[in-house]
């Protein structure tokens, strides 16, 4: 199925509201510019095998630069050199002749140069080139009109610069959202003391959701075989997984407050219209690589053999004029090309949302992997629990297991972070009291030894 269809039925079958769109790349309009932007290059003398030698002997440049204006101009540059370059075409530039076309029974000489000296001028006389276009006149280097080529452009820009429009308008509006669930997922996962307040709490609830939201790292993955942003499919697969994982559990079931269960519906459908806000993207920035790749080559340059067919690879490539380097480098401001909205918005979801439940990981004392409880912040920064601390002092070990620097031995009772401490207690209470509890056998086991006995394991036998 050609591109141009499966495209239009990706916009019309995925439930996109009409003003997307309505400003999705018209990419049946700019694919039939592509055969006036053709004709006209062969029009001025410049069909594919003449513009494919120009370039790679480098008398032939192509610039697409921002002006001033913000607007794309693109420019083909060639220099008019002699026949053991290329044969001149009975139809050149009007450029090259100051103005009408010159008849086909006379041949026309480049610009500044003898009628009889066309075939005797060495590249070498060519082969500096211009930092500017007026440096470029000024050493014999003509400037190409296609107008076709600026229309596409202008075309291309212009929808562009209103997707641009459209996705800040949606991140808006989504950021909105995000912080209104944000403060009613903290309201409802705020700790409460006592036994009766804290059974009005989903504090745990919401933190397993949280963790297999981050574990399945929907829309960015961290992984290192495959680092940076999924494509909607993967995104997609990744949200059912999530979805799937949190029934699976019973999580649901298990909130203590209605509220709770509507706000992860809503924290769902903000979800949702990421991933369609994401796809819609994608979609786009496919339909502009593909348009510009296939602008590159005419589908009317038919390849009959396989020489052919890598001749007409290495001219869809040097003739490409830059196109497919050129315009992203030209439209890099443009957050719909950089595809940073997507990752703007998980990023305001994690700051909004998913902060407001603190996760154990990111108090885990790095040695023994439970809970940094009590914390002791060395004189270098870095923090371990505090029987951690004990277990090295006594072993005389001095040096810090994060960067080696001579900091255990001199810590004390003041390097406790005290405010850490409760801040700890507070969010993670089921984890501390734990984490105490063993402390204690733990420090008994070494008063006493291997005899010691838990009276928590069962009856005293005494009595």
């Amino acid at each position: 199925m050609k591109f141009g269809h499966s495209f239009k039925e990706a916009l019309q079958g995925e439930s996109y509201p009409q003003h997307w769109v309505d400003k999705a790349i018209p990419y049946g309009q700019l694919k039939k510019l592509l055969g006036k932007v053709r004709e006209e290059l062969i029009r001025n003398g410049y069909d594919p095998d003449t513009l494919h030698r120009l370039l790679a002997d480098h008398n032939a440049e192509y610039r697409l630069r921002v002006e001033n204006s913000h607007i794309l101009r693109p420019k083909l540059v060639v220099r008019p050199s002699a026949s053991t370059t290329f044969l001149w075409s009975d139809t050149v530039p009007k450029l090259l002749t100051g103005g009408e076309l010159a008849p086909a029974s006379e041949p026309t000489t480049p610009a500044g140069l003898p009628p009889d000296s066309s075939s005797s001028v060495p590249l070498e006389d060519f082969t500096s080139s211009p930092k500017t276009l007026a440096q470029a006149q000024d050493a014999g280097w003509v400037d190409i009109p296609l107008n076709s080529d600026a229309k596409f452009f202008n075309i291309l820009q212009t929808d562009v610069v209103e997707l641009d429009s459209l996705q800040t308008e949606e991140r808006l509006s989504m950021n909105d959202g995000i912080q209104l669930l944000g403060d009613e997922i903290a309201r409802l996962a705020r700790p409460r003391k006592g036994v009766i307040q804290f059974a009005k709490s989903d504090l745990y609830r919401w933190r397993e959701i949280f963790e297999l939201y981050l574990a399945a790292q929907i829309f960015f993955s961290t992984a290192e075989t495959a680092t940076g942003p999924r494509d909607s499919e993967k995104a997609r697969k990744q949200l059912v997984w999530f979805q799937d994982e949190v029934s699976k559990r019973q999580l649901l079931q298990k909130f203590k407050l209605k509220a709770s269960a509507e706000a992860y519906t809503r924290f769902l459908e903000l979800n949702a219209t990421l991933l369609k806000n994401f796809k819609f993207q994608e979609l786009n920035r496919t339909a502009v690589t593909k348009i510009i790749k296939k602008r590159r080559l005419s589908k009317s340059d038919k390849i009959t053999t396989r020489s052919e067919a890598n001749r007409q690879a290495e001219f869809d490539k040097q003739t490409s004029l830059g196109v497919k380097a050129e315009f992203p480098k030209a439209m890099s401001s443009a957050p719909f090309i950089a595809g940073s909205i997507a990752k703007d918005i998980c990023s305001q979801m994690a700051c909004e949302v998913l902060s407001r439940v603190p996760q154990i990981v990111d108090f885990t004392c790095t040695i023994c992997y439970s809970i940094c409880w009590l914390p002791v912040r060395l004189d270098c920064d870095h923090m371990f629990c505090i029987r951690c601390m004990i277990k090295m002092q006594n072993r005389n070990k001095e040096l810090c297991p994060l960067c080696r620097a001579k900091t255990v031995l001199s810590a004390t009772e003041a390097h406790i972070d005290w405010k850490l401490m409760s801040y700890m207690e507070k969010w993670f209470p089921k984890e501390t009291k734990e984490k105490q509890r063993y402390n204690e056998l733990e420090r008994r086991r070494e008063l006493l030894g291997e005899a010691y006995v838990d009276t928590n394991d069962g009856p005293c036998i005494v009595m």
